[in-house]
């Protein structure tokens, strides 16, 4: 979404596409801001592409994603969503981006669940996606990711990109928003908070959404998400633009 000088990039998450993010997209293309939507390596493809994808791989398409965007724009904002949030505070501990928005963000991955994951991943390494989040809202689902299999091996993959990124978060200096649905029952009740609290050297706040799941993109309070994340970027991007 071409627009002026400064620019937003936003990543989705895992098992996500980048079509959970375009409500979000659009609502920030309206402020005249050039918008990119990366894909993440692995994901929009086959469920054997995606289980051959490792978090650096992850890591260097969102890399490569904001290159991209710096080449045409003077400053850029990162927008995740989920491991897309953990991975715009990763990469905005060495780029310096104007903001950062880390949305449904974990701090880490259970530890049950990894273990029980890698155990089960001998035997078997994909397995149906039994229960599929569906947007309350009708004109929101054709918006949900298409991901119908989950590799089980990849929940080590998150839990090693959690742990880079939690190592990270004491060099971002960038101004961070944090937001949390209340209904998040994905990621640890605490990450938010974590987050700020590691983010010790970035201004930081956290956003509580009072109606809102995992998506928060695609849920009940995404208005109020988008006014929130335009009014926070806002005067960011402004002023770094008008530097």
């Amino acid at each position: 979404m071409p627009g002026g000088p400064a620019g937003c990039l936003l990543l989705h998450g895992f098992l996500g596409s980048p079509r959970e993010m375009l409500p979000l997209a659009e609502a920030l293309a309206q402020e005249g801001w050039t918008v990119s939507v990366a894909q993440l390596a692995g994901h929009g493809t086959s469920p054997a592409a995606l289980a051959s994808s490792t978090c650096q791989d992850w890591v260097a398409s969102a890399r490569a994603a904001l290159e991209d965007l710096q080449a045409r724009c003077r400053t850029v904002a990162l927008v995740g969503q989920s491991m897309g949030g953990a991975l715009a505070l990763y990469l905005a501990a060495a780029t310096r981006p104007a903001a950062v928005v880390a949305i449904s963000t974990p701090i880490r991955v259970r530890p049950v669940l990894v273990s029980a994951s890698r155990a089960a991943a001998r035997v078997l390494p994909l397995v149906p996606r039994l229960l599929r989040w569906r947007p309350r809202e009708r004109e929101m689902r054709p918006y949900r990711s298409a991901h119908a299999w989950v590799p089980l091996g990849l929940t080590g993959e998150v839990d090693r990109l959690l742990h880079q990124t939690r190592e990270a978060l004491a060099q971002v200096q960038a101004p961070i928003l944090v937001v949390q649905g209340r209904w998040d029952l994905v990621i640890p009740r605490e990450s938010g908070e974590s987050i700020v609290r590691l983010a010790r050297r970035a201004p930081a706040r956290l956003l509580w959404l009072k109606r809102s799941g995992h998506v928060a993109t695609l849920d009940r309070d995404r208005h109020a998400l988008y006014a929130a994340v335009t009014g926070f970027l806002r005067p960011l991007l402004q002023s770094a633009t008008a530097s």
